[in-house]
């Protein structure tokens, strides 16, 4: 039923009238029905939040093992299916929901708004608190680019979500992703003119939801409401929609148009993750989509692309290169849609390599001109690089060496092909070109670089040399010299032959002899005077000789050549390093910019192998004849082969090679050309999709991006490694690229390099740094395998409070661990788990010497279950129960108990300082860990005791908590406050028997074993203190309350929980309590005097202390918690509800009541968990009782990083404890005065 404006206004008068009156206009008498009154009052507190600044508030309710999601924002076109994108990605299941939009106002006054509920189950490792906020982070950066505006905003957001999507795909198993298209019942009808109704009955899938807003949203219709159901893995979804003028859409044609793009559409998105660029392939598919879907062949065009193969290789073509979309696939769709579902994976697309020459002569054979010829050529070219990439794309995964193979076959085609026209052309007019003596003078094309090693790749360019016999003159008509016809024949073949894009199979001239300055052909004499020892060459030039190779032409005059090189290059070296190493300083300075990296020239980069690779070739190549390869990985085979570089080397190298021309490969299909070799931002989209056309996919803890950027910083380690052996230390000029990749598999660096390296990464102690290093790289199977690892570490350590700390400690651990390299493949692929290491290493030296006591404490610790999820009392109880079997002497019992208590220490220490979890939380934890060892104490001692009072072996008494614990707000190094107490009265034997049991709980708790101690137990809050008997009875203590206990003692007992006994013995305990607090507190004005007092007191104590002491000091812990007892037992008389043992509990209860301001009791409750959490992080550290920060410099440094992050300094510190804490002295003084 719909409320009035005084329905809301009564119940939640702080809501906007205007606001709640809108709401009521504006929503129909579904969202009414579906809601109560304070679901709808809640919703209105979310929307009266809305602000340009936040334009989506998230609401949440814990349903038991579901989660209930409210989200409220204003509504943008493809608003829900952002939200369904961010809900699926981050892993969140609908099992049902309802989506209600703001009605359009007349004159279109007001923003729109949306109210959408969901309830469903959440996939992850993470806890509910860190999931979202995860969640919450994404809406906000969605609708954020949605708020900003502008034409592109749309497809911004959209563009994000889609990322998202993409790689939570990646990580869903084959059978999640619904290999099968499942067939989608969609049924349309419309509701008067308000709006179009389409009921969704299939398979429930993931994303589903997701994917079928998606192609709303593609095809421009608003989504006005949706109600949500999935039952047994069906889903059943109505969703009501308006066109574009915001009225149901009632044309027939056009309500088939929308089924179908909703289908092509919905299935089109389950294959996003095989796309290397998600975004860009669902812009064009939308494309596609358009151009067919009002054509007649739109039916046939969903039956093509109907099967899952079919849809999956276009998602990945048209994500994968912007070169194959703009001249191919846009302009082809419709001839390649069938060549995806027709084709046999495994078959070929393009004429293999050995059949390509004859195929391409067979197509020249019908040309009449070389004209035609030309043409004809390169239509064949084009259409077979677009089949071989296609091929490579589809089949082999981007796999290099066939590409290579391939490439390079139809080049040496083309060239072969382009040279024979273009002679036979030329000599129709100048005749045969004839030496001095008559002889015919003959010619061949030589192949260099990536065209003459056999390594071509995408867009490559194809660099010639063209070499003839013989000077002299042609026998034709027009005669000229064999210079000027070998130079026009090399000329005409640059451009016979034409590059579709700029360096994609672009004719390249610049290896000839001379360069641009020399001619375009060089005779055979030219050729042995300029590469002769002492000729002209530079080192760089007949280096390059190393890949030269005959791929047309006169084949005999081909190999003379070779031979020649042969003798020039392999028998006669003569390279000079140093004019090597000067060319590379000038490379580095015209090819690279400050702070990018390059593929190709930075330091370690692909020029680096080749240039060291080819020295070791032409070194080596005259005692082994097997060296004189053209090709790089041949060449690394039999460099391994012949002894000149170990195995495990050449292995190295191999896989740099590979991974570094791979990327080469990538970076051109992402650009669309061969001179851009730049490598993207880190933090960019182009460098995810750089990663994803790698092949990379996202791991459960490793991005794609994040696996890429560990290879390069290795691999280019390792070739920097390499190439500075065999080419000196000086010829790599940029030491800023180094990294502790270079640190790991190098022998050694230069101080300066390695203190370069370690000062970058913020250690300070930089010997013992690169000595830690080296350490862990020994412990490795090779240093090959650690330097990914060291890359990833070195990362997280940058932002780490104290990286030398970390590293020490890390390096200990490992020293300890029998498995240190299995350690490593678990955090090399568990990245996570290496990241909370480090931060504990980095932390806390405490919880550093617990796991190097117990490295199995790792694992445990590091499973989400045990790291994510709270324990409850019952499962530490389980445990502990079991461990008292297992260990019956006293002895093992205390050690037992003792690793018990440092393993939850260590999750819950972990959960503080990785989660950061809310302090109160924490709080808790530690005590209700306390709790559990004091009851499993309890109950061993209680199997031991029988009497005829107990029966069933129960002590027959109570343990009640005091202090820190009883507020359950215990520190870490905090002592445990007991108080035994007893029934009126024992028989001697009994009592004696009690105490022998409470001594023997003492001395378990207190003892010292060799894992160390439980707790340190203080008894001294009892009635007489340490004169008092060790246990109490009732009477007893309620005579000492009345008679003889001080206000002190009023305020221990507010504190006071029972943690274990008999339970009728705990209900009087309680009841005496709440009697005789509120009877025997003293005036408010007297309770003001005395606290007053105390707080003096303990400032006198903490006088001596040379730093702040966050808990004694005027303005800490103390004034809070002694602020707060005094109003409790100033006014329990009047509210009972003031009872509890908490103090940010009893803080709110004084909100509550109105005694204190809201806004100061909140400040006063901020305060008091900022204090505690700076006590927990002094203590933590060290495992000590300590409260008062250190005057050490260094130490308030690495305090403030632990606090705040990496950034922060001491007077951030300072700074903040300062005016907190004389806020709270302020607050103290004031409020204890009007108390008084």
């Amino acid at each position: 039923m719909k409320p009035s404006i005084q329905d809301i206004l009564k119940l939640a008068p702080d809501i906007d009238r205007a606001l709640a009156e809108e709401h009521l206009q504006r929503l129909g008498e579904d969202y009414f029905r579906s809601f109560a009154l304070e679901d709808i009052c809640q919703h209105l507190r979310g929307l009266a939040r809305l602000s340009a600044e936040q334009p989506v508030v998230v609401q949440s309710i814990s349903r038991e093992d579901l989660l209930e999601l409210t989200i409220l924002a204003f509504d943008y076109p493809g608003a829900f299916s952002l939200i369904a994108g961010v809900l699926s990605s981050s892993g969140f299941s609908i099992q049902s929901g309802q989506v209600f939009t703001y009605r359009a106002a007349p004159g279109d006054a007001g923003r729109r708004r949306i109210v959408d509920t969901f309830l469903g189950q959440v996939d992850t490792d993470l806890s509910r608190e860190e999931w979202l906020a995860l969640f919450r982070q994404r809406l906000r950066e969605v609708f954020g680019i949605l708020e900003q505006g502008g034409d592109d905003a749309g497809h911004r957001a959209r563009s994000r979500v889609n990322e998202w999507v993409a790689d939570r795909l990646a990580l869903l198993s084959d059978e999640e992703k619904a290999p099968v298209l499942y067939p989608v019942e969609l049924t349309v009808s419309v509701q008067a003119e308000r709006a179009t109704r389409l009921h969704v009955r299939a398979q429930d899938t993931p994303f589903f939801l997701y994917t079928l807003s998606n192609a709303l949203a593609l095809y421009g219709v608003s989504i006005e409401r949706i109600k949500i159901r999935t039952v047994l893995g069906r889903v059943d979804d109505e969703i009501f929609v308006v066109g574009s003028r915001g009225k149901a859409i009632t044309d027939p044609d056009e309500l088939e148009r929308l089924k179908l793009s909703v289908l092509l559409t919905k299935q089109f998105c389950y294959f996003l993750d095989r796309s290397p660029d998600p975004s860009v392939a669902m812009d064009r598919f939308e494309q596609v989509l358009a151009d067919i879907i009002r054509t007649p062949r739109a039916k046939k065009f969903l039956e093509l692309i109907s099967d899952p193969d079919a849809m999956g290789d276009l998602a990945r073509l048209l994500g994968t290169s912007d070169f194959l979309w703009e001249d191919f696939i846009r302009m082809q769709y419709e001839s390649l849609i069938p060549i995806l579902k027709s084709h046999i994976p495994g078959t070929p697309l393009a004429i293999p390599p050995e059949k390509i020459r004859q195929a391409l002569e067979d197509e020249l054979a019908q040309c009449g001109s070389c004209e035609e010829a030309q043409e004809a050529l390169n239509c064949f070219k084009d259409r077979q690089i677009f089949l071989i990439d296609l091929e490579n794309i589809l089949q082999h995964g981007g796999e290099l060496d066939r590409l290579a193979e391939h490439l390079t076959a139809l080049a040496e085609a083309v060239v072969a092909s382009a040279a024979d026209w273009t002679y036979r052309d030329l000599i129709k007019r100048y005749g045969e070109p004839r030496s001095v003596a008559g002889l015919p003078s003959r010619y061949a094309v030589f192949g260099l670089g990536k065209f003459g090693g056999a390594a071509l790749g995408y867009a490559s360019d194809i660099e010639l040399m063209l070499i003839y016999s013989d000077s002299g003159t042609t026998a034709g008509p027009d005669r000229i010299s064999n210079a000027e016809f070998f130079s026009l024949l090399v000329q005409r073949l640059a451009r016979f032959i034409r590059a579709r894009r700029e360096g994609i199979f672009r004719v390249d001239l610049r290896l000839r002899p001379y360069g641009e300055s020399g001619p375009l052909a060089c005779s055979l004499d030219s050729f042995c005077r300029y590469y002769a020892p002492g000729g002209p060459a530079h080192s760089y030039e007949k280096l390059a000789l190393v890949r030269l190779r005959a791929v047309a032409g006169d084949a005999d005059l081909g190999r003379r050549v070779e031979r020649l090189r042969d003798e020039l290059i392999y028998l006669k070296p003569d390279l000079n390093l140093e004019e090597l190493r000067n060319l590379r300083a000038l490379q580095f300075d015209e090819k690279n910019r400050p702070g990018r990296l390059n593929a190709k020239f930075s330091p370690g980069a692909l020029v680096d192998l080749e240039y060291a690779v080819q020295i070791l070739q032409v070194t080596y190549g005259g005692r082994y004849p097997q060296l004189r390869t053209p090709r790089m990985k041949e060449a690394l085979v039999q460099l391994n082969a012949t002894g000149v570089i170990p195995r495990e080397e050449a292995a190295v190298l191999m896989n740099a090679y590979r991974f570094l021309r791979k990327l080469i490969n990538a970076l051109r299909m992402l650009r669309g050309s061969a001179l851009d070799l730049f490598l993207p931002s880190m933090d960019s989209d182009e460098y995810i999709h750089l990663a994803r056309r790698m092949g990379y996919q996202p791991r459960k803890d490793l991005s794609a991006q994040q696996q890429l950027h560990l290879d390069f910083e290795t691999h280019t380690a390792a070739v920097r490694a390499f190439a500075r052996r065999i080419m000196g230390r000086e010829s790599l000029p940029a030491t800023s690229v180094y990294s502790v990749a270079d640190l790991v598999l190098s022998d050694k660096l230069p101080d300066f390099v390695e203190d370069q390296i370690l000062r970058k990464a913020g250690f300070r102690d930089i010997p013992r740094a690169a000595y830690n290093v080296r350490a862990l790289a020994r412990r490795a199977s090779t240093a090959a395998e650690f330097a990914p690892l060291a890359v990833l570490a070195f990362d997280l350590l940058q932002h780490e409070p104290d990286p030398d700390m970390a590293l020490n400690n890390w390096e200990r651990f490992v020293s300890r661990i029998p498995y240190a390299a299995e350690h490593f493949d678990v955090l090399l692929s568990q990245p996570r788990r290496l990241e909370i290491l480090l931060g504990i290493f980095s932390r806390s030296q405490f919880l550093a010497d617990t796991l190097a006591a117990d490295p199995e404490f790792f694992d445990w610790v590091t499973e989400p279950r045990n790291l994510h999820q709270a324990r409850t009392p019952q499962a530490r109880l389980a445990e502990l129960h079991a461990l008292s079997l297992e260990n019956q002497d006293t002895a093992s019992w205390r050690r037992a108990l003792c690793l018990f208590r440092r393993r939850e220490l260590l999750r819950i220490g972990t959960r503080d300082i990785y989660l950061q979890a809310p302090i109160e939380n924490i709080m808790q934890d530690l005590s209700a860990l306390a709790d559990s060892i004091l009851t499993a104490e309890l109950e061993r001692l209680s199997g031991r005791h029988a009497t005829h009072r107990t029966g069933g072996g129960s002590l027959p008494c109570v343990v009640v908590a005091l202090g820190k614990l009883g507020g359950s707000e215990l520190n870490y190094s905090s002592d445990i406050d007991l108080l035994i107490l007893h029934a009126a009265s024992l028989p001697d034997p009994e009592a004696e028997l009690l105490r022998e049991h409470i001594k023997n709980l003492l001395s378990d708790l207190s003892a010292v074993t060799e894992a160390g101690r439980i707790y340190r137990v203080d008894l001294r809050l009892r009635p007489y203190g340490r004169s008092g008997e060790l246990t109490v009875s009732l009477p007893v203590l309620a005579d000492y309350l009345r008679h003889e206990a001080q206000l002190w003692e009023l305020q221990a007992l507010l504190k006071s929980r029972v943690v274990g006994g008999l339970q009728g013995l705990a209900e009087e305990f309680r009841s005496l309590v709440g009697a005789m607090l509120p009877e025997l507190a003293p005036p408010a004005a007297e309770i003001a005097r005395q606290v007053k007092k105390m707080r003096q007191e303990c400032g006198d104590l903490s006088r001596g202390n040379t730093g702040v002491n966050v808990k004694l000091d005027p303005g800490g812990i103390r004034d809070i918690e002694f602020l707060v007892q005094a109003y409790q037992l100033a006014l329990l008389r009047r509210h009972p509800e003031l009872l509890c043992a908490n103090t940010l509990t009893a803080l709110h209860q004084l909100d509550c009541l109105g005694i204190l301001p809201s806004a100061d009791c909140r400040r006063l409750a901020d305060h008091y968990r900022f204090l505690r959490r700076v006590e927990h992080y002094l203590q933590i550290m060290d495992d000590r009782q300590i409260h008062t920060l250190p005057t050490d410099s260094d130490y308030l440094v690495r305090l403030a990083r632990r606090l705040y992050g990496h950034d922060a300094d001491a007077v951030t510190l300072t700074d903040q404890l300062n005016a907190c804490m004389s806020e709270v002295r302020n607050s103290f003084e004031k409020y204890l005065a009007q108390l008084g």
